[in-house]
C-alpha cells in the first residue's frame, strides 16, 4: 500500500480543515516524531522545521508547483521518520551513529538483498508506519491561498528566517533535506578511508622505531588468534546454557581459561577490529589506521604472520590481512552473505600450524553467525530447529514472537557447528604446540540479541550485542589460583591488544600493563556501552 492509495481511501477534509492545513500537518510530524521516541527537543526541532519549510510553500506557490512541492516536502519527513524509527527501535541508534556508517559503508550489494530479506517483514511495518504519515500530510495539504502582497511578504520572512537557523548544525539535523546528502558524504568519506589505507600503513611502520617490539620467549612460541562473528556468551553451554550448544569446547576447554566477564569494544565487526587489533581504545583518540596493529608489531618483533579469514570484508582484510606475511582468504563469493561454511579454514589452519617458522602468529577470522543465523550450519547440525523445550517456553513467557523464537533455534544450530571448528582448531593447536609453549585465544567481535532482552534478534547496542565468550588456552598453564583469579576479571576487547603482545611475549617502549588482561599490574577500566557505563545484569543464560 502507498501513499496515494491510502490518500484515495480517505474522505476528503472540510474547508476549515483544510484552510489550517499547515498547522494540522505540523500536528502530525510533531505526533510522529513523538511516538518515534526522538525526544521532545528533537520532536519540537522537526516541526518546527517543517512548519518553516511548508508555510513559504504554501504562501509564495500556486497550483501543481505546490502540489509538487510539498508533496516532495511532507515525503522527506515521511520517510526521515520511517527509517530513523526503524534504527532507533532495532538498533537503539541514529543513523550518523559510527555503527551505521560503518555498516553501510562496509556492506556489498549482496548483504544489502539479505538483509532486506531476513527483516522484510519488520521492514515492512515501518514502510507502513511511513506511508500512513505521508498519506496524513497529503491530505492535509493546504488550499492555494491568493497570492496577496500582504502574505508574501510574511512568506519571504520566514524562508529567511527558515535558512538562516540552518546555521545552527542541530536544525541542519532537523532537515531531512540536508541531513541525509550529509550523511551520504560521511558514507562516501568511509569509502575514501580505504582509498588511503596503504598511505596509512606506511605511516605506521615508520612509527615501529618508537615501539621498540622485542620478542622475550623461548626459541619457539605460537599464538593463534580465533575471532568468531555475531557470537554470543549466553548461547554457549559453556557458560551454562541450557542447551547443549557446545558439546566439544566443554571437553577441549576444560584446560583453557574461560573468562566469565567481557564485552566487546563495539557492536559493529569493523570498529570491533579496529579497537582489538590497534592501540586505539573507547577513552583515547588515535588514528588506528596510522598507528602500528598486533600483526605489524608481532612482524617486527620476528614472528611469521598468517591470517586466514572466511569473511570477503571490504575494510577488515585490506586493512589487517595485507599486513600478514601469509594470506588465505577462503570466502570469495562476495561477501559475509555467502553460503561458505567456516570448515572452509581448517586445511590452511592445518598448513600454517605445519609451517617450520619458529614463531608464528596465527589469525583466524570465521563467519560465525553472521545473519542468516540459517546460512551458518550445514543440515545435519539443524539439531534445534523446531525445538519446543524449556528455551522456547522461556522465550513465550517473555512475550518473544515466533519469528524471534524462529530466529532462535536457527542461531543455536550455528552455535552448535561452530562448537565443532573451533574445537577442532584448538585440538590441532594443542597437538602441535604439546609441551612447547604456545598460546590459543578465541573471542568474538560482539555479539547478537536474539531474544534475550527484547523481542529482537540481530545487532544491538546493548549488553546482549556485546557480551562475547573469551577463553584462553596457554602452554605452560598458569597455575589454579592464578587461573581462577584471571578468569574472574572484568575486560573489554578494545584493550585486546595489549593481551595479545602479552600471549605473543613482546615487550615495547609504550608497554602499558594495566591494560594487560594477563599481566599482575592490571587494573579494571570502566566499560563502556555505547557512551553509557556497563554493569553487568545478574544474567549469565536463559
Amino acid at each position: 500500500m502507498n501513499a496515494s492509495m491510502v490518500v484515495a481511501a480517505l474522505p476528503r477534509g472540510h474547508a476549515w480543515l483544510r484552510r489550517f492545513g499547515i498547522a494540522f500537518s505540523t500536528g502530525v510530524v510533531l505526533g510522529a516524531y513523538a511516538v518515534l521516541d526522538a525526544g521532545w527537543r528533537d520532536s519540537l526541532k522537526a516541526a518546527l522545521v517543517f512548519v518553516l519549510g511548508a508555510y513559504p510553500l504554501c504562501r509564495l506557490l500556486q497550483g501543481r508547483a505546490l502540489r509538487i512541492s510539498y508533496s516532495i516536502w511532507a515525503t522527506l519527513f515521511a520517510l526521515d521518520v520511517g527509517i530513523k524509527a526503524f534504527l532507533i527501535e532495532v538498533y537503539q541508534t541514529e543513523p550518523d551513529a559510527v555503527l551505521v556508517i560503518d555498516a553501510i559503508s562496509n556492506t556489498t550489494s549482496d548483504e544489502s538483498v539479505e538483509f532486506v530479506q531476513q527483516y522484510a517483514p519488520l521492514l515492512m511495518q515501518y514502510v507502513l508506519a511511513a506511508a500512513v504519515v505521508l498519506a496524513l500530510l497529503l491530505w492535509l495539504r493546504p488550499n492555494a491561498v491568493p497570492m496577496l502582497r500582504q502574505k508574501a511578504r510574511w512568506a519571504v520572512v520566514v524562508l529567511v528566517l527558515f535558512l538562516g537557523l540552518h546555521a545552527n548544525p542541530t536544525f541542519r539535523r532537523s532537515n531531512p533535506a540536508v541531513f541525509w546528502p550529509t550523511q551520504l558524504l560521511h558514507y562516501q568519506h568511509f569509502q575514501d578511508k580505504l582509498a588511503q589505507l596503504d598511505d596509512k600503513r606506511r605511516i605506521a611502520e615508520q612509527k615501529l622505531p618508537q615501539w621498540a617490539p622485542v620478542y622475550v620467549g623461548p626459541q619457539q612460541h605460537t599464538v593463534a588468534v580465533v575471532l568468531g562473528e555475531s557470537t554470543n556468551r549466553w548461547n554457549w553451554q559453556l557458560y551454562g546454557y541450557p542447551r547443549a550448544t557446545t558439546p566439544q569446547l566443554m571437553r577441549e576447554a576444560r584446560d583453557a581459561l574461560v573468562f566469565r566477564d567481557v564485552i566487546s569494544g563495539a557492536s559493529g565487526t569493523v570498529a570491533s577490529f579496529r579497537l582489538m587489533l590497534t592501540p586505539a581504545e573507547l577513552d583515547n583518540r588515535l588514528d588506528d589506521e596510522a598507528e602500528p596493529s598486533v600483526v605489524l608489531l608481532a612482524k617486527a618483533a620476528g614472528y611469521k604472520t598468517f591470517w586466514i579469514s572466511n569473511q570477503q570484508d571490504r575494510f577488515i582484510n585490506p586493512r589487517f590481512a595485507a599486513e600478514a606475511d601469509v594470506v588465505h582468504l577462503v570466502n570469495v563469493g562476495g561477501g559475509r552473505g555467502d553460503r561458505k561454511l567456516d570448515e572452509g579454514v581448517l586445511p590452511f589452519w592445518d598448513e600454517a600450524l605445519r609451517d617450520p617458522a619458529p614463531r608464528k602468529m596465527i589469525f583466524v577470522h570465521l563467519l560465525g553467525a553472521h545473519p542468516h543465523y540459517e546460512m551458518r550450519s550445514p543440515p545435519n547440525f539443524h539439531r534445534f530447529s523446531g525445538s519446543d523445550d524449556a528455551v522456547i517456553e522461556q522465550m513465550r513467557k517473555d512475550g518473544r514472537s515466533p519469528w524471534v523464537r524462529l530466529q532462535r533455534n536457527s542461531y543455536d544450530n550455528a552455535m552448535l557447528y561452530q562448537d565443532t571448528v573451533i574445537a577442532r582448531l584448538l585440538h590441532s593447536f594443542k597437538a602441535d604446540v604439546g609441551a612447547q609453549s604456545g598460546a590459543f585465544l578465541f573471542t568474538s567481535d560482539h555479539a547478537q540479541e536474539v531474544g534475550h532482552t527484547r523481542d529482537f534478534a540481530g545487532h544491538s547496542l546493548s549488553e546482549a550485542g556485546m557480551t562475547v565468550p573469551f577463553f584462553v588456552w596457554m602452554s605452560p598453564r598458569p597455575d589454579a589460583a592464578t587461573a581462577v583469579a584471571l578468569e574472574r576479571r572484568p575486560f573489554q576487547t578494545d584493550v585486546l591488544d595489549w593481551a595479545l603482545l602479552d600471549l605473543a611475549r613482546i615487550q615495547t617502549r609504550l608497554d602499558r600493563p594495566q591494560l594487560d588482561l594477563f599481566s599482575p599490574r592490571f587494573i579494571a577500566q570502566t566499560r563502556l556501552i555505547g557512551d553509557k557505563p556497563y554493569t553487568p545484569s545478574q544474567r549469565r543464560h536463559d
